[in-house]
């Protein structure tokens, strides 16, 4: 076991020392690692900022219920009472025609214009907040209340969130199909680099197996230099991807406030690095592997 761990250490410092030595040449294999994953990884964070966001809107949503002109007061208190006893609301608002009117009065430009009018063209109506915001359980809510009596509409005031939500849904699995190609890409120019490792140091490898060598103990150097490159572009990654939204950070704080939010794009720092780093050290990896067995299939 200690000699095993003190192989392990010696291919460690062998590779470090190489690559050390050939500093340029890898500062530039762990830069083209880095911006390649910081543009999956950059997509990714703002859609699950964007997807965050969502979330926090769908939390305000709501049904409007638009009764018919000739509901009657009774009418109005049956269908309320009824609503009430409906499981997934949690919240009713009854706004009768006659406070529309006067709202509608209050925020409009033109108040002779509302005040002209002869009749009041708005329904009675009730706003309702519902307990669970799952799109089914809001759908099945919908239905249940349009084939109440006297309810002429219902709008689903969150409709457009879930449009959005689908949308989002989308970019985010293109995102993957996007991330997996680039993947290959690295896997590719990695394994190339490694290859041109094994040709430079081809005679140093010859004369280790003369001299007994396991092919373990020729491939771990190899290995040791495709996670060595994964780890430093994952580490690359993360610096362009945090400096980017930390850019990014400050238009969309003025915009936020514009609306009275305190949105900003967060990063979720720990989770984000580990996960790219994780992915960039498996690319180096199966990269480096993926080399040394070509070659080794190579007379």
């Amino acid at each position: 076991m200690h000699k095993w761990f003190n192989q392990h250490i010696q291919a460690a410092s062998l590779v470090i020392e190489r690559l050390r030595q050939q500093w340029l040449g890898t500062l530039l294999i762990v830069t083209v690692i880095g911006v390649t994953l910081a543009i999956p990884s950059l997509i990714y964070v703002i859609l699950q900022n964007a997807n965050a966001l969502i979330s926090d809107v769908k939390k305000d949503a709501q049904l409007s219920v638009f009764l018919t002109k000739s509901a009657t007061q009774s009418n109005i208190d049956t269908a309320k009472s009824t609503l009430e006893k409906l499981s997934n609301i949690a919240e009713v608002t009854f706004v009768s025609k006659q406070t529309a009117l006067k709202q509608l009065e209050e925020t409009s430009d033109n108040p002779e214009l509302i005040n002209a009018l002869e009749e009041n063209p708005l329904p009675h109506a009730f706003f309702i907040k519902p307990l669970s915001i799952d799109n089914l359980a809001i759908q099945s809510l919908k239905s249940e209340i349009e084939k109440m009596d006297h309810v002429a509409e219902v709008i689903v005031d969150s409709a457009w969130v879930n449009r959005l939500n689908s949308l989002l849904n989308i970019g985010k699995k293109a995102v993957w199909i996007f991330g997996c190609l680039l993947g290959f890409a690295l896997i590719t120019v990695i394994s190339n680099t490694i290859r041109m490792q094994i040709l430079t140091h081809k005679e140093e490898i010859e004369v280790s197996e003369l001299f007994g060598a396991t092919t373990s103990f020729i491939r771990r150097p190899f290995l040791y230099l495709g996670t060595l490159y994964g780890i430093g572009g994952g580490i690359v990654a993360c610096i362009l991807l945090w400096l980017i939204l930390f850019l990014f950070n400050q238009s969309v704080e003025e915009i936020a406030r514009e609306y009275a939010s305190d949105f900003t794009l967060q990063f979720y720092a720990v989770s984000t690095f580990a996960y790219i780093v994780i992915i960039s050290v498996l690319i180096g990896w199966i990269a480096s592997y993926f080399a040394i067995t070509f070659k080794k299939s190579t007379p």
